[in-house]
């Protein structure tokens, strides 16, 4: 499964990158989309990019069928490593675990500079080699990435807007 989205900020890379990489945001930000149990476990900033790992709780609406798979709320870990490019543009590789669940989950980050702020490129990957029920839990991981996905973006745009 492959989730694409183009998130438009009428702020720079710069003042979106520092939200993107700030302990006490990440903090807040998940708090705010409803995760608990919230660690940052890493956190540096420096001249070539940053290095992001942070640990919560999130709640999942899980079907019958894959709750051998996915309890009420798992411990899910993300991590970011980020790049700072030429002309404004960061890049990041990201990788989420979610711990005892067989589900890959890999993509980038991308702010680029436009006219009016920047873009954020958002490409992920969910893959799961279980035979049978993989798709379908693939499928829900997915549904739920493009969910948290959206609300970020919300969250941030409302951020940036109140500052």
């Amino acid at each position: 499964m492959k989730i694409r989205r183009d998130h438009e900020y009428s702020d720079s890379t710069d003042t979106v990158f520092a939200l993107f990489t700030d302990a006490k945001e990440i903090k807040a930000k998940q708090k705010a989309l409803g995760a608990r149990n919230i660690r940052v476990e890493e956190c540096d900033r420096d001249a070539d990019g940053a290095v992001v790992r942070f640990v919560r709780e999130l709640p999942a609406d899980v079907p019958g069928i894959l709750s051998k798979f996915l309890q009420p709320w798992n411990t899910v870990e993300q991590s970011e490593q980020w790049r700072i490019c030429d002309d404004g543009v960061y890049k990041a590789d990201l990788a989420i675990d979610i711990t005892n669940v067989p589900v890959t989950v890999s993509g980038t980050l991308k702010l680029e500079p436009v006219d009016d702020g920047c873009v954020n490129h958002v490409r992920m990957t969910i893959d799961c080699g279980i035979p049978f029920v993989g798709k379908t839990l693939a499928e829900f991981v997915a549904m739920d990435c493009k969910r948290i996905i959206a609300e970020e973006y919300a969250y941030i745009s409302d951020q940036l807007s109140s500052t």
